[in-house]
This record gives structure tokens, sequence and C-alpha cells, in this order.
């Protein structure tokens, strides 16, 4: 994550608001403060954001649907466990854990100060009401939680012990108890099916650090939580404002209306510039753990040619993609397992960008260039569909692809589709070509659904077809161990074996930079496993001074 002065004026993020001017009698003051402290320290700090998008249910169950649910859930709601900046596995509502040799049992010792927003006592069977509702088949929510959860079994011995029994160890397993946990006392008798339309979702009530005060379509407001069990925040209040997209948003705080925003590299470079040019903000940039990729077809001509698949990637000018439509916002990507997080192998060397190299690959596999520019083997010409969704910019991308490949004398149809068509009848029955979309492996670097044979199957989820069993060797015996430091080893190397093999080309980690006002302090970033990440640690934040904002 780098920080960086902004020079101008324009991108406002963490202002600071004097909220409480006190405008009490003398005498009253000084029976309020006994030791004469001045008004300035008495205001509550406040701080308001830009949101773009707008709340839908404001639950963990369906916090991965929506980003802005997510960025409430992540500071009204608390799980067993949360994550660190490089993705390792802190204690939250566990204090502590224990796993059996065999990695199938892992039992949690809660702690025994926690209260929900109600005053109600936390205890093991929030927990497990929580995980009964996420593996019942009827919640309609992110499918990949309620395949794990219908495989773990979990009980509670007494109120502050939680055990959970795996069917098989699962290394992973830590990173989804991440999850913000539901209160049983208010939602019991509430269905997995009919939870979704429950009121709590409009008014909830956590153990986070911040309590939902106010939430509508235009704004939400949240208070620090005064009997929070982890350190207390400085922030009193957090003021959330909505915005239909990035550049209402961008105006907004160029404004001087709120002091945050996040943007991604899907903003366009008009809003980017807007706020790159102020001095009164600081930008924080770090990137997704998310990637694009452009997907080869393992399995079919001519991606089933390593040698294909290397000359492809070495024709690919990445930093190009980067720098001229993305406008810089974006890390290049070498590993399917993200820089920045524990397991992440930084002896890796980018594959250099060498279309004479690529040429030479060609030449040697039996691909001759015709006087058309367009190679052949066989009597058979070099021409490939390259698959997309409507995106824009992925469109944009995939023709800057097919320029830089018709180069070395591989000619590329680009054939967008939609998003629904593209993933269910060209990528999961690996009726492709070449594709490029994104693929997000969520807070564990367990590269298993994505590159592991077995998901090569019908509906599976190695869209590239990828085989290698020294490769599935290493990711079976990588989720299987507890020992986080041989997991580590294991990882990096997969990581060679994957560069080795070119099993496709990854292109880029998007970027997303923080704009956050001057006098907002404390903010660190690490990588956002996903966007609502920035808030890890919120309670830290702090202010030295609180001018008013304008009135949105």
């Amino acid at each position: 994550m780098s920080q960086q002065r902004i020079p101008h004026p324009q991108w406002p993020l963490l202002t600071v608001l004097l909220l409480g001017v006190i405008a009490i009698a003398t005498l009253g003051f000084i029976l309020a403060n006994p030791l004469g402290s001045s008004p300035e320290e008495q205001r509550e700090q406040r701080y308001v954001e830009a949101i773009v998008g707008s709340p839908a249910r404001v639950n963990p169950l369906f916090a991965p649907l929506n980003d802005t649910d997510a960025d409430l859930a992540s500071l009204v709601f608390s799980g067993l466990t949360r994550l660190g900046p490089e993705g390792q596995i802190l204690p939250d509502l566990a204090q502590s854990w224990e796993i059996s040799p065999d990695g199938l049992n892992y039992t949690f010792k809660l702690r025994r100060d926690v209260s929900w927003h109600t005053g109600a006592a936390f205890t093991a069977e929030d927990a497990l009401f929580t995980y009964e509702l996420l593996a019942d088949p009827d919640l309609p929510s992110d499918s990949r939680l309620g395949q794990l959860w219908r495989q773990v079994s979990c009980n509670a011995p007494d109120e502050f012990t939680l055990i959970c029994e795996l069917s098989a160890p699962f290394a992973p397993f830590l990173s989804f108890t991440t999850i913000g946990l539901l209160p049983k006392h208010i939602l019991e008798g509430t269905s997995a099916a009919t939870i979704s339309d429950s009121p709590f979702n409009q008014a909830p009530a956590g153990t986070g650090p911040f309590r939902l005060a106010q939430l509508d379509q235009a704004k939400a407001i949240l208070r620090a939580n005064p009997t929070y069990y982890g350190e207390r925040p400085a922030i009193d209040e957090i003021e959330f404002r909505f915005f239909p997209n990035p550049s209402t948003a961008a105006a907004a705080l160029s404004r001087g209306e709120v002091q945050g925003l996040l943007l991604g590299p899907s903003a366009s470079q008009e809003d980017f510039n807007l706020l790159t040019s102020s001095q009164s903000l600081r930008a924080y940039t770090t990137n997704r753990s998310a990637y694009a990729v452009l997907f080869l077809n393992n399995s079919q001509p001519p991606f089933d040619d390593k040698t294909l698949r290397e000359a492809v990637a070495l024709s690919v000018d990445i930093d190009d993609i980067i720098s001229e439509l993305l406008g810089g916002r974006a890390v290049r990507a070498d590993s399917p397992i993200v820089p920045g997080t524990w397991a992440y192998n930084p002896q890796l060397e980018p594959r250099p960008h060498d279309q004479d190299a690529a040429r030479e690959l060609l030449e040697e596999a039996g691909w001759e260039m015709t006087d058309d520019g367009v190679r052949q083997k066989d009597g058979k010409e070099m021409r490939i569909s390259l698959m997309t969704d409507q995106d824009p910019l992925r469109i944009a991308i995939a023709q800057m692809v097919a320029n830089q490949l018709a180069e070395v004398g591989i000619q590329v149809a680009v054939t967008p589709q939609t998003s629904t068509d593209l993933v269910r009848e060209f990528l999961v029955p690996h009726q492709y070509q070449a594709a490029i979309f994104g693929w997000d492996p969520g807070p564990d670097p367990d590269p298993y659904p994505a590159w592991h044979s077995s998901q090569v199957e019908p509906d599976g989820t190695n869209l590239a077809s990828y085989q290698n069993e020294d490769a599935d060797r290493i990711i079976e015996e990588a989720r299987q161990t507890i020992d986080l430091d041989k997991r580590q080893a294991l990882y990096l190397t997969f990581q060679q074996i994957f560069f080795e093999d070119v099993p496709s080309v990854l292109l880029y980690y998007p970027a997303f930079t923080y704009f956050v006002a001057e006098e907002v302090q404390n903010i660190e970033l690490g990588t956002l496993f996903q966007t609502s990440s920035r808030f890890a640690n919120a309670t830290q934040w702090s202010t030295n001074e609180s001018p008013d904002l304008l009135d949105d």
C-alpha cells in the first residue's frame, strides 16, 4: 500500500467534523469539565464518506452480494475471527482456538465481555444460529458459503466454547469464520428462506465497533458503540452518503460535501484527475485480491500446446494495457496469489514482453508467417476467438490484446457476450478458445477452485482446464495442512510451477485509491480482500480538526 500527498485542490476523503459545539451555560460547562478541558477537546469527531451504490440488506449473510451492504456490515458486525492486512487470521469474537492434529476439529474459546448493540450478552448460541442459516440451502446468498457450512458440524458445550468438526481437513476454514455473526435473540424463528425480507436488515444489531443509528436510501449514520469489547473508536460518528455513480460522488468530494471516497479502476480518468488535484486530500493506494485473466482453454487447440500459451504470454504487453486503458490504476499480475499477502512468492520474475521471442516460439512450433500476416500450420490459419463480457473496459482490453497478438501473426476476433452467457454457455462448459474475465479467490489464497484438475469437470471452476499432477499434489497438501509455514512453502512452489506452465495469462490486480481528507489520521490499508477491507482499522482513525462540511 502506498500513500501519496496530493498537490492542488479536489479529491477530499477523510475530513473531520466538529459535531457538537458546546452551547451550554458556563456553569454547566465547568461542571462537565472539572479539569478545565478546552471546548475543542469535547467536540465529537465525525467522518463523512461518499459511497457509490445503495444499501439493500445490512446483514453479513448478504454482504457478498452488495458492496454497500458489505461496507456497513463490516462496521456493525464482527466474526469469530478477522483478517489482518496480509490476510492472516486474527482473533475477534473468539479470543483463541485450537485445532486437532488431524485438522478436523476446531475449538474456539469466545470472549466473555461482548454484548450486542441491544445490550444482550453474546454467546456461542449466536454463532451456531448464524452457521445453521449459512448451511441452509434455502438461503438466497452466495452459494459458496453454503457449500462450506453444509460440511461443518458445530456444537456449543458451554456459553463461551464453540466446537466445529469438519468432514475433511480444510486449511482455509478459518477464513470463513471471519463472516459477521447474527443475534439469535432477535432473529430466532426467522428461516433462511425469509431472512432476506426481515426488517432486521434495515435496522440491524451487531457486536461491531459502530451501531447503525439511521438508514435510508440517501444516507446511513453510524455511532461509536460505547460497549465495544475492543478498542473504542476515536471517531464518534460515521456518515455514509449514497451516490449513483463515481462521477457524482467525486464531485461531492471536490465541493467539500464529504470527506472520503474509494475509487477503483473503472472510475473515469476525469474523476480521478479531479480528486488528485486537491491539496487537502491524501491518496492511499492498494490493490484488490481479485485479478483479471486472459483465460486460455488448455483442453482445446491451439492452447493445449504450452508453447502457444507461452507465445501469447510473451506477446501481450500488460504494462501498456495498465497505462493506456487503466490510467496506471492496476498492478501487473504475475501470480494467482496476490502480492501483499502471506502466501505470495516475491521471488517470481515477471515474464517480459518480448514479441521477438514469441515469434521464435511460434516458428519452432511450426506456425509459419504468410504474406497476409496470419500464421499457418498444416494448412490451418492461426485465428482465435477471444470472448469477454460487455463491460466497455474489458472489451477495450480484449481489443488491445487482439492488436498485440496480430503483431506476431495470431489473428483474433473479439466476441463480447453477456456476463451470464459467457460464464454459463462458454467458460464453465469449456466451450471457448480464449476469454478475458475476472477471478476473485476470496480472503484465503487457496488456488484449488481455479487451478486444480478436479475442477475441470462439467460445472467446475477450473475455467482454463489446467491439469498438472505436481500442481494438484501441492494444492491438495497445502489445503490440508494446519502448519502455516509449510503451507506457505507449498504455495511458493505452486506459483513457480504455474509460471512455467502458463495455463493462462494473468493480467492485473485492480488498484483502488482511497481519497481521504488530510486531517483524518491513522488510516492503514492492507490488501483489499473486499472493498470494505478499508475499514479494517477504523477504530484507530482520528481527526485533528473538525471543519464544518457543506450540506449535500
